[in-house]
């Protein structure tokens, strides 16, 4: 039995005298107004699925970000209980790019819930034993993964063949770094000195860790003493 609050609808209670009656849902990320997303109901029926306009969940949000971001699929998602079916137009309704569709597809499968993307055809995407289609992703996904970690061994030997520094670049110059030193031994705070340089109190602290390690010079660099009535300058 389902009741409506607000403009969400949320599922009561079961009642163990009745059976459980599984309902059938509508996602959709792709359908940009309510015109748009009657049609996509339509073709949902004419592909054997009919779903409620109430059990339909619309939204537009861009493509970068990840389906289990999005407000409408997560309500979707908490709105669903074991046994129910969600249905979508489009793989690119499930994810971003393909690990994000597995990881979507992994999150139904946990729910319980049968997912079905009428562009691939009939094969529950979230069956325990994984459609030929959901096996194809995956080794996509594997093949991605080895690529890409492929491509960054041979950017970091080239960089480490040209003397390029690997990791990310100093915010500070070599200039900044050596004045903060200066200050440092001076006699100023960390703290005072991270204010005078517009930076982090971290990034100091690393400067100064880094120079002393190169100089061995950290007695020299440490932070000035407490005071003799228990106030510090940091």
């Amino acid at each position: 039995m389902e009741r409506l609050f607000g403009s969400v609808e949320f599922r009561t209670q079961h009642n163990p005298e009745r059976p459980f009656v599984p309902s059938t849902f509508l996602y959709s990320n792709s359908a940009p107004d309510m015109t748009a997303l009657e049609g996509q109901l339509l073709t949902a029926d004419r592909a054997g699925y009919v779903v409620d306009l109430r059990n339909a969940f619309r939204e537009s949000m861009p493509s970068s970000m990840r389906a289990l971001e999005r407000p409408q699929l997560r309500a979707l998602m908490q709105r669903t209980a074991p046994g129910d079916t969600v249905v979508t137009m489009q793989l690119s309704c499930l994810g971003r790019g393909v690990q994000d569709i597995l990881s979507t597809i992994m999150k139904f499968r946990k729910i319980g819930v049968a997912l079905y993307c009428v562009q691939l055809g009939r094969a529950d995407l979230a069956r325990n034993t994984p459609p030929a289609a959901v096996v194809l992703l995956q080794a996509l996904a594997a093949l991605d993964e080895a690529t890409r970690s492929e491509r960054m061994r041979a950017s970091a030997a080239k960089a480490k063949a040209t003397g390029r520094q690997l990791g990310r670049r100093p915010t500070l110059t070599q200039v900044q770094q050596q004045a903060i030193v200066q200050t440092l031994a001076d006699g100023t705070s960390v703290s005072e000195t991270a204010r005078r340089f517009g930076t982090s109190r971290q990034t100091v602290l690393r400067v100064r860790s880094a120079h002393a390690g190169r100089h061995g010079a950290s007695e020299h660099l440490s932070e000035p003493s407490t005071l003799a009535d228990g106030r510090g300058k940091a």
